[in-house]
C-alpha cells in the first residue's frame, strides 16, 4: 500500500489535499494536523475516497487505486501546517505526511518578500527520462519555493503514443488513462515532486482528452467515429475528475458543487485569478469554448475586478493572442480559441478590464515554447496587458517531425541544445479587443526555447503590485539550466 498527497488550492482558511492510495481494498483514513487527530467536522470529503476508475467503467480486474479530495477547515491564512494521513486495511497500515501553507489573504509588501506562482504545462512522462521535473522541484524547493502552482493543460498525454491502436471500449481506455495519470501523480520522483511543492489548480487542454478534442483527429483512430469519440470522452472525463478536477464545494457565482466546465477564481489581494476550462465542454460545432455557466462567471468576475480595482489574471489552455486556424490546419492540428463563436464575448468582457485601466495578465501553455508579450496603451503610454506562456515541461515526441529534424542535423552537421523544440511565434501588431483599433500595440519581449517552467513573483506596492518572470530551463546538462530572470513589470491601476 502506498499513499500520495498533492496539495490543492483552497480558501485561505482551509487546506485541501488530493490523496491517492495504491491498494487492493478500500482503506480507512485517519487524519492528523500538526500531530493532533482531526475529527469529522474539521476534515470533510469533497470527493470521497473511491476507485480512481468509476465502477461503471471497471472491467473484471480488481481495484488497484483509490483517489479522493479532502478539506481541512478552520485554519489561519498564510501559515505552514503539517498534515499526515494513515491508511489501514486488513492490518496493513501506511502513513504519509506533507508540510504545506495555506494561501495568504494578500501578497506581501515589497520589503517583505514575494508571492510566487509556478506555471507548469505540457508534460510527457516518457520524455522525462532523466527526472528533470523532480530535479527542478528540488531546486525550487530550496531557492524560490512557489506559494501556488497553476497547471496550464496537457498534464497528461492520453493520446500517446502516436498512431497506437487504442482499445475501442470505455473500460479498457479508462484502464490505460489511469495508468498515465498514475505515472505522473503517484510516481516516486519526477513530476509528482513538482505537484507537491504548493497548492495546485488545473485547467485542461486537448491532451487531457485527445489532440484537437472534441474534433476528429487524423492521428487518433478512435476519434473518427461518433461512438469512438463518445467512449474516449467518457473515460477521459472520468479520470480527469479523479485526478485534476477542483471538486469545489461552492462554484464561483453559481454556488453549489462545481460542475465540469466551470471556472475557478482565486483572490489574493490585489490579484484575482480566473481559470477558464475552455476544453472539457468545447462545442464540436465550434459555437463555444466556455459553457453558459462559465461565461456568466466571467462576466461577474470582470465586474468584481473593476469594482475592487484588482489586477486580473486570466488563465486558459490556449493563447488568446493567436489568430484563428485555417480549416485545413484546424482539422489536422488544433482549432484555436478564435475559431469559436464565443471568442468575441470573451475578449469583449476582458476588454472592459483594459478600458477601466486595470492591469491584465494572460497566462497559458499549450504551444511548446515560452513567451512574454507586453501590450502598451497608446493613450497612456503604459504597459497595461501582458501575456506569459510557459510550455513545455517535457516535450512530447512527434512521430515524423522528430526523425526529420534528426536527419537534417546529421546532414548539415548542426548541433542544437534543443533540436526538437521550435521558436516562439510572433505576436499580433495590435490587440484583438474589438473597438480598440490601434490603441493597444503588442510586442514580444522575451522568448524561451526548450523544456522549462516559469515562476511569477509578486510584491505589493501601493494599490498595485510588481511582477518578475523567471524561466527555469529543464535540461540534463547543468550548464543549460541557468534561470533567466526578466525585468520587473509594474501592475498599477491607471
Amino acid at each position: 500500500m502506498k499513499i500520495t498527497l498533492v496539495p490543492r488550492v483552497a480558501p485561505n482558511d482551509c487546506l485541501r489535499l488530493w490523496i491517492g492510495v495504491l491498494s487492493s481494498q478500500m482503506p480507512a483514513l485517519t487524519w492528523h494536523l500538526d500531530n493532533i487527530p482531526l475529527n469529522s467536522p474539521r476534515v470533510q470529503p469533497l470527493r470521497p475516497l473511491a476507485s480512481a476508475i468509476a465502477d461503471e467503467l471497471r472491467d473484471e480486474r480488481p481495484v488497484e487505486n483509490f483517489t479522493g479530495v479532502f478539506e481541512i477547515s478552520g485554519l489561519e491564512s498564510g501559515r505552514v501546517y503539517k498534515v499526515s494521513v494513515t491508511a489501514s486495511t486488513n492490518g496493513v497500515i501506511t502513513s504519509a505526511e506533507l508540510r504545506l501553507k495555506t494561501l495568504p489573504s494578500r501578497i506581501p509588501d515589497l520589503l517583505d518578500g514575494t508571492f510566487n506562482v509556478l506555471l507548469v504545462s505540457c508534460f510527457h512522462h516518457a520524455e522525462d527520462r532523466g527526472g528533470q521535473a523532480g530535479l527542478m522541484a528540488s531546486q525550487l524547493n530550496s531557492a524560490a519555493r512557489p506559494d501556488l502552482t497553476l497547471l496550464l493543460g496537457d498534464q497528461v498525454y492520453l493520446d500517446l503514443p502516436t498512431l497506437a491502436n487504442f482499445p475501442a471500449n470505455a473500460a479498457a481506455l479508462a484502464r490505460k488513462f489511469e495508468a498515465d495519470y498514475r505515472a505522473n501523480w503517484q510516481g516516486e520522483a519526477g513530476y509528482s515532486q513538482m505537484l507537491r511543492l504548493a497548492p495546485t489548480i488545473s485547467v485542461p487542454d486537448d491532451h487531457e482528452y485527445w489532440n484537437n478534442f472534441p474534433h476528429p483527429s487524423p492521428f487518433i483512430q478512435n476519434s473518427w467515429t461518433q461512438s469512438g469519440r463518445g467512449n474516449w470522452t467518457i473515460a477521459a472525463t472520468d479520470l480527469y475528475k479523479a485526478f485534476q478536477f477542483a471538486h469545489e464545494r461552492d462554484a464561483y457565482f453559481h454556488g453549489g458543487p462545481a460542475e465540469l466546465g466551470d471556472a475557478s477564481v482565486i483572490d489574493i489581494e490585489p490579484l484575482s485569478f480566473f481559470l477558464a476550462d475552455g476544453r472539457s465542454l468545447r462545442d464540436p460545432g465550434r459555437a463555444t469554448v466556455l459553457t453558459t455557466r462559465a461565461r456568466k462567471q466571467l462576466e461577474h468576475w470582470a465586474a468584481e475586478v473593476i469594482r475592487k480595482r484588482r489586477t486580473a489574471l486570466f488563465i486558459t489552455g490556449q493563447s488568446l493572442l493567436d489568430s484563428a486556424s485555417s480549416e485545413w490546419k484546424g482539422k489536422i492540428a488544433d482549432y484555436l480559441m478564435p475559431n469559436y463563436g464565443d471568442f468575441g464575448h470573451i475578449t469583449a468582457t476582458l476588454g472592459k478590464l483594459a478600458e477601466a485601466g486595470l492591469p491584465v495578465i494572460l497566462i497559458t501553455g499549450d504551444v511548446h515554447w515560452g513567451r512574454v508579450a507586453t501590450i502598451r496603451d497608446a493613450r497612456t503610454g503604459r504597459e497595461s496587458i501582458f501575456e506569459i506562456i510557459s510550455s513545455p515541461t517535457s516535450l512530447a515526441s512527434s512521430v515524423g517531425r522528430d526523425q526529420l529534424v534528426a536527419v537534417r542535423d546529421a546532414v548539415t552537421g548542426q548541433t542544437s541544445v534543443w533540436p526538437r523544440h521550435s521558436s516562439p511565434d510572433p505576436v499580433p501588431e495590435f490587440l484583438w479587443f474589438g473597438g480598440f483599433g490601434g490603441r493597444f500595440s503588442c510586442s514580444r519581449t522575451h522568448e524561451q526555447v526548450g523544456n522549462h517552467v516559469a515562476l511569477l513573483s509578486f510584491a505589493r506596492i501601493g494599490a498595485g503590485a510588481r511582477m518578475r518572470v523567471t524561466y527555469y530551463p529543464l535540461h540534463d546538462d547543468p550548464l543549460q539550466c541557468k534561470p533567466r530572470s526578466l525585468r520587473e513589470m509594474s501592475l498599477a491601476p491607471a
